[in-house]
């Protein structure tokens, strides 16, 4: 079997697991079916009138590295967020990327960085218990938790998985790459978040 061949076979395994996962959880839902508009709308609309400050709260859970209640988006401090499904391939092999990013951020930066990892998944398509269990197989050791309405995917144009995303302590997003991510790459772009702030 030559190089091409094996690649070709490769890709056809991984979008097969792909769809798999998709028939199996179904897409992201991004809109409100009882008046039919988006979480970004609705998002955009709370802003436009003064009813939030830009800011979402993330539900999170009690796991490893993460406790249950939420996390703010964005707070004080540079967020670097993971959108993921745990039927993922990918989303799975970014995981210890993820951990390699998140332990050089607590090194360097400590509390100035929030490392976050959500899933489009909600509490009865994955249940916290469930949740917990494959976060723990894969090494999480950083926040986690589920997505919340308003979206915020659909906050920062988040679609597919596993997304990436930097978001400074404004809420103002800085990066954004879909797909398995090097350590070096989140950590860099993160930083570079933080010293801009610092100007």
């Amino acid at each position: 079997m030559n190089r091409r061949e094996l690649v070709a076979g490769i890709g056809s395994v991984v979008l097969l697991a792909g769809a798999g996962g998709v028939m199996w959880r179904g897409l992201p839902a991004f809109a409100d079916p009882a008046d039919g508009s988006s979480d970004l709308e609705d998002a955009e609309n709370q802003e436009k009138s003064g009813e939030t400050d830009g800011s979402l709260e993330v539900p999170t859970i009690d796991a490893n590295g993460s406790e249950a209640g939420a996390l703010t988006v964005p707070d004080r401090r540079a967020t670097v967020a993971t959108f993921f499904v745990t039927g993922c391939g990918q989303c799975q092999a970014q995981m210890p990327r993820l951990a390699e990013a998140h332990s050089t951020l607590e090194e360097r930066h400590g509390d100035d960085v929030a490392v976050l990892s959500v899933t489009y998944q909600t509490p009865e398509t994955m249940p916290e218990n469930e949740l917990r269990e494959w976060w723990a197989d894969l090494g999480g050791n950083w926040s986690v938790g589920y997505d919340p309405s308003p979206s915020l995917a659909a906050t920062y144009g988040a679609v597919g998985y596993p997304v990436t995303i930097v978001v400074d302590e404004n809420g103002e997003k800085h990066w954004h790459e879909n797909g398995v991510q090097r350590a070096n790459r989140i950590v860099r772009a993160a930083e570079s978040v933080l010293e801009a702030g610092g100007d």
